[in-house]
């Protein structure tokens, strides 16, 4: 259970319990005290896994952890050693303004906070998940807001390779300051104790068909129109039968209602738009051929981490992250600026065989492991407390 600071009152008191856990005492008394840092991020995603994966080697350094909700909290911490301010998403100030003068006093909000944290002498380590908030609404403001992040922060965690290159028409990426640390899989946090046949008996889908799946939040960048189409496209050409299950959170109720007027009445589309919970997770992604994320731009995706987990190739846009899948043999990639590819791939894929990418999806599936990834997070922000 997560100790989620929410107030100065409980920064004090989560400090002083951090204080006197036995592995802070010793390393003050015993070991080099410059080792030791406290990690605190935010904001915290109480649904997404990711910050869990991602901070769970911490029992192998020497770091204690504090969670913060309210991100102000991060520029008053009171501790006399070294500190590590984490940022993931930059998106909930001008996310909720409703007017250009609220997105603007966000822009303000940004820089009195990023200002009071240097001024304290603490690390800023920021995650760039995103090229830009998924539903911006103030773009230009969460530009100035991104652009401040990237140069006040010490160090740039990046997951895909070509990072730098798709902020670079947004804001800009130092690369003297970036590290790059994958994104982990979910091995170990999901339930995994079904076989294909058990998941496909449960579905009532047939052991002949070729099945694609669909996961995540339901958003419009995702490009659920263009999997639609192609879907569509492929139903009276494919090699053999096919089978289309779409799953997962349903965050734009207006794209939803359309998937739901496409898809209703089609016997070979299954519909679970709705928050999957985890023991029903495993059963759409071990029924499955393949993961098809459609997207119309994409830097990150937790889609396809959960696809590898399960050893399933995923077919994605050539860009970001699923550029460096397609490069270890994990993903099948179309050219994010042309729609008609996307028909095309899935179309052609039917006929692979995909025992001959089974070792690739093992191998990376056991490299990006929670642990390794963690290690290595938590490497990289070690050696930037040491050269200080």
């Amino acid at each position: 259970m997560l100790n989620i600071v929410d107030s100065p009152e409980k920064l004090w008191q989560e400090c002083a319990r951090l204080a006197k856990t036995p592995y802070v005492i010793a390393s003050e008394l015993y070991d080099d005290p410059t080792d030791h840092f406290v990690l605190a991020y935010g904001p915290v995603a109480q649904r997404n896994q990711f910050q869990s994966l991602l901070y769970s080697a911490q029992d192998q350094f020497n770091v204690s952890i504090l969670p913060i909700h309210n991100l102000d909290l991060c520029g008053e911490i009171p501790w006399p050693g070294k500190v590590v301010c984490h940022f993931h998403w930059l998106h909930d100030k001008t996310k909720n303004a409703k007017t250009e003068a609220e997105a603007n006093e966000a822009v303000a909000y940004w820089e009195r906070l990023l200002c009071r944290i240097k001024e304290n002498g603490h690390k800023i380590v920021w995650t760039v998940h995103n090229v830009m908030p998924h539903e911006a609404v103030w773009v230009e403001q969460d530009k100035k807001i991104h652009q401040m992040m990237a140069d006040a922060a010490d160090a740039l965690h990046v997951m895909a390779s070509d990072s730098a290159k798709l902020t670079e028409p947004y804001y800009q990426l130092d690369e003297r300051k970036i590290f790059l640390v994958p994104h982990p899989t979910y091995q170990g946090a999901q339930p995994d104790d079904i076989s294909r046949g058990e998941a496909r008996s449960h579905l009532k889908i047939s052991e002949e068909e070729f099945v694609f799946l669909s996961f995540g939040a339901i958003m419009e960048y995702k490009g659920y129109d263009w999997l639609m189409a192609a879907y569509d496209q492929l139903r009276d050409k494919a090699v053999k039968k096919t089978r289309l299950i779409i799953a997962g959170l349903p965050s734009d109720k207006a794209l939803v209602e359309r998937i739901n007027r496409w898809g209703r009445t089609k016997a070979d589309v299954i519909l679970d738009m709705v928050p999957v919970p985890n023991e029903k997770l495993q059963i759409y992604f071990r029924a499955a051929d393949v993961a098809v994320c459609p997207y119309r731009r994409t830097m990150n995706s937790g889609a396809a981490f959960m696809a590898l987990t399960f050893e399933l190739p995923v077919i994605g846009p050539n860009s970001g992250g699923f550029a460096d899948l397609i490069r270890d043999g994990c993903a099948f990639g179309y050219n994010i600026n042309y729609q008609g590819q996307l028909g095309v791939l899935m179309k052609n894929i039917i006929k692979v065989d995909f025992s001959t990418i089974k070792n690739s999806l093992m191998i990376q599936r056991d490299n990006f492991s929670p642990l390794l990834v963690s290690r290595s997070f938590f490497n990289n922000i070690l050696n930037l407390n040491r050269r200080s």
